[in-house]
């Protein structure tokens, strides 16, 4: 049970992919050679984790989703039937909709061949006004025309606007990405993509000149916890101890935690926190499959998660 307030939701955009997960490798394979693990599974995964995550820490959320009459996509959806998640922004074409990654976890990283079914992209100005989130969280980097037109909305009822990174090779040299940075109120990449964007090998560096764009901007460092600043205020948090079983989709419950905290009115350096807190947890399984619960999160820390009850 939670006590979330109920027009604090979240509107998800992205895409999903079922990840094929192959863990438990000896080393990672070289060109020509076959290696075996020991463990896989088949997991409903990208923006689809975002959704069950929050979902998972009792925040009202839905996704706008284009799903298909593949099998990948009922998995999906055969998932968010068994987690209970809302579906009504879900777009389900007559027609295949195959977005898969094959994800090898090894050592505690992990790396993806992936195919992306060709479809346009969906617009979701009118799903955003039509929702009134609180919070509209964009599951990887956009910019240009579809991005504009949805901060527009955004705007439109108040949302605030929350963006994820993911694997690119665009760096701030690129006018539309500063474009988009600027236009966004937080912006979360990874310790590895914001190097990249920045052209910085000093994280601390790479932070200040994100900082200079976007009013918010976390830093996910794995291991070592995260990173943020607003305005000229600066905040870090230390990632607990945990027995790693997978990475896989640890950013997008990272996301997940600090998105909540942020609604429910925690500051930086809590919301930091709870959103390093749910990353951690996160790798004890597979594929994002293990989301932390409202419960697990507050057995850890329950000042937190202020809004768990019993």
């Amino acid at each position: 049970m939670s006590a979330f307030p109920a027009d604090r939701s979240v509107l998800v955009v992205g895409d999903y992919f079922v990840d094929l997960v192959f863990a438990g490798l000896p080393r990672w394979p070289q060109p020509g050679e076959e290696v075996f693990g020991s463990q896989t599974s088949s997991l409903a995964g990208g923006a689809f984790t975002h959704q069950r995550a929050l979902h998972r820490l009792g925040v009202p959320t839905q996704w706008a989703a284009q799903l298909g009459s593949d099998p990948y996509s009922r998995l999906v959806l055969d998932t968010a039937q068994a987690e209970e998640l809302d579906t009504a922004s879900y777009l389900v074409h007559a027609r295949a909709v195959r977005n898969v990654s094959v994800a090898i976890s090894h050592a505690g990283e992990r790396g993806f061949v992936s195919f992306k079914e060709p479809l346009a992209p969906r617009e979701v100005a009118d799903v955003i006004v039509a929702q009134r989130p609180a919070c509209v969280l964009i599951a990887e980097l956009l910019s240009g025309r579809r991005l504009d037109a949805l901060v527009s909305a955004a705007r439109q009822v108040g949302a605030t606007v929350f963006m994820d990174c993911q694997h690119t090779e665009a760096t701030l040299d690129d006018p539309a990405i500063t474009n988009a940075l600027q236009a966004v109120d937080v912006f979360a990449p990874n310790a590895a993509e914001a190097r990249r964007l920045t052209r910085c090998d000093d994280l601390d560096d790479a932070l200040s000149r994100l900082a200079r764009l976007t009013p918010t901007v976390v830093i996910k460092n794995g291991s070592r916890g995260a990173l943020a600043a607003a305005s000229a205020r600066r905040e870090a948090a230390t990632a607990p101890p945990v027995d790693v079983a997978d990475t896989i989709g640890a950013g997008d419950c990272f996301d997940a935690g600090f998105v909540a905290g942020h609604l429910f009115g925690l500051d930086l350096a809590n919301s930091l926190s709870l959103a390093t807190l749910c990353g951690a947890l996160s790798v004890t399984g597979h594929g994002g499959a293990a989301a932390p619960t409202l419960a697990q999160v507050a057995e850890h820390a329950p000042g937190l998660v202020p809004w768990a009850t019993a």
